[in-house]
């Protein structure tokens, strides 16, 4: 395993959490112009993956943020994504889907993927220096303008999620912590699924 991949490497709580991510009950989502709705009854994700598995396997985004600047190495992969609620900012969901994000979205019924997979780990301070606060929000809002997103304060915004790359067998073989303010490293993204796809 290369030292970039090291940084997706699961943990032990992770691979702990596996059993139960394969239990966990995942709802399409249908959206509609400004409107979210459940699409179907929940399944659980050893349904759900194979719909959403390429020859190499899938990947997952347990929030909010993606960037798909690497197509070719993408085509072995099927991308799905989970949310945390709906009915509270339909219209901002609505709006990332059609926008940015167009692929299957799921709704985490039992926030399996959040608490269980990725320990319900929340937004913090990483630093009490005000100037470092201030320069980090000040580029984060940068980022988002250049990629055409709309941050909000509606919905809950404390619980982070992260990327998970599973295998062609629906093994989780990656993960990427979130880390709310902060780029997604995609060079470490990219040689995870080099690695997948090598091994597929």
């Amino acid at each position: 395993m290369s030292t970039t991949t090291l940084r997706m490497a699961l943990s032990t709580k992770m691979e702990a959490a596996q059993s139960l991510l394969s239990k966990a009950l995942l709802t399409a989502l249908d959206i509609n112009g400004g409107d979210v709705t459940p699409s179907a009854s929940p399944n659980p994700l050893s349904e759900v993956l194979p719909q959403n598995s390429g020859s190499s396997g899938s990947v997952c985004f347990v929030n909010d943020s993606t960037n798909n600047d690497n197509a070719e190495l993408m085509k072995g992969f099927k991308m799905f994504g989970t949310v945390k609620e709906i009915g509270v900012d339909d219209k901002g969901l609505s709006e990332f889907y059609n926008d940015h994000f167009t692929y299957p979205l799921y709704k985490d019924e039992g926030l399996v993927f959040y608490n269980n997979f990725f320990g319900k780990r929340k937004l913090g301070l990483t630093t009490y220096n005000p100037l470092k606060l201030y320069s980090g929000y000040k580029e984060m809002t940068k980022r988002l303008k250049k990629k055409n997103l709309d941050g909000n304060m509606v919905g809950e915004g404390m619980v982070q999620g992260g990327v998970i790359i599973f295998d062609k067998n629906g093994k989780v073989r990656y993960a990427y912590e979130e880390e709310t303010g902060k780029e997604l490293n995609m060079e470490d993204i990219v040689a995870a699924l080099r690695a997948v796809q090598t091994d597929a």
